[in-house]
């Protein structure tokens, strides 16, 4: 029986004959505000339920400017059939207490959902893998789709989902959002890699403070001070060349110290030299005289 039904509704389906459309006609735009505003409190069922195949809008349509104004998952010139995304539109023979056409759709081989707009397999994502007809979650995530986690890096967790703190996205609120620069895959994206003038975990601040700097984001030397830096710039120079010259100048006293001194010690050194030279010819003197001496008186002897 489940294997002929398709068969049957589709065959049922082509039995039957497409009213032909009607044209549009200008409307009011607060008419269509109001007709929209009625449709969308409205749901499928309600619709179903509401259907008249006298009205010229089946399934609680609302037939205003000369045409029919149909809730979200409906279309057709009479809101006959049903916004099917990858199947056939059963139309107004849809009942939920029918045993063929209990579903507004007849969907295509491997699609679900009221309107065929979903895949079992994609409900998982890329969180867990269809496997015997349900999700087979990996990592932390759990549920019937894997939609919930137990695990929160930065953040906290409520009713399975984790609210992530300022500056952190993911389902973990493991990645971290960096005002400037880009998340350091060295630190499992917990912190930034930031440009040259900026600093912090996000790179939300700037890198040096000073009063002739702009604050944060733009970190760089205020405009309107640039006189004030020209003026500082004028007084270092003034500075350095002041220094400059100062060290010239006792450079030049340390180069004639160092000349004088040179001549002084060369002075002291020719003079010592020469009482030495003095001394030696005194010493030798003495010793030849006592030399000469000494033989006179073993002269007389003999």
């Amino acid at each position: 029986m489940h294997c002929l039904r398709p068969v049957l509704q589709l065959v049922l389906l082509f039995l039957f004959l497409t009213p032909s459309p009607i044209k549009a006609n200008d409307l009011d735009e607060s008419v269509l505000s109001d007709v929209h505003r009625i449709l969308q409190k409205r749901s499928i069922l309600d619709n179903v339920a509401l259907d008249d195949p006298r009205a010229p809008c089946r399934n609680g349509g609302i037939f205003a400017g000369g045409i029919c104004h149909c809730i979200k998952g409906q279309t057709g010139d009479h809101c006959e059939h049903f916004e099917c995304v990858k199947g056939l539109s059963v139309g107004f023979r849809f009942d939920p207490e029918s045993l063929l056409f209990n579903e507004p759709c007849i969907c295509e081989q491997g699609w679900k959902g009221e309107m065929c707009d979903y895949q079992p397999a994609e409900k998982c994502g890329n969180k867990g893998e269809w496997k015997k007809d349900r999700c087979e979650c990996v990592g932390s995530y759990f549920g019937s789709e894997c939609q919930y986690t137990s695990k929160c890096v930065e953040g906290f967790l409520r009713n399975g989902r984790c609210i992530c703190d300022v500056g952190f996205e993911g389902d973990y609120c493991d990645k971290i959002i960096c005002v400037y620069g880009t998340p350091d895959l060295k630190n499992r994206t917990l912190s930034c890699d930031c440009p040259e003038k900026f600093a912090g975990r996000r790179c939300e601040k700037c890198k040096k403070h000073g009063p002739l700097l702009e604050p944060f984001p733009h970190c760089e030397l205020d405009p309107s001070k640039k006189k004030h830096i020209e003026k500082a710039a004028e007084h270092r120079a003034k500075v350095k060349r002041g220094i400059r010259r100062r060290i010239q100048i006792i450079c030049i006293c340390v180069v004639a110290l160092s000349v004088v001194a040179f001549f002084v010690c060369v002075g002291r050194c020719v003079h010592k030299n020469a009482i030495t030279a003095k001394n030696l010819r005194n010493r030798e003197d003495t010793a030849e005289r006592h030399r000469l001496l000494t033989n006179h008186v073993r002269l007389q002897k003999l």
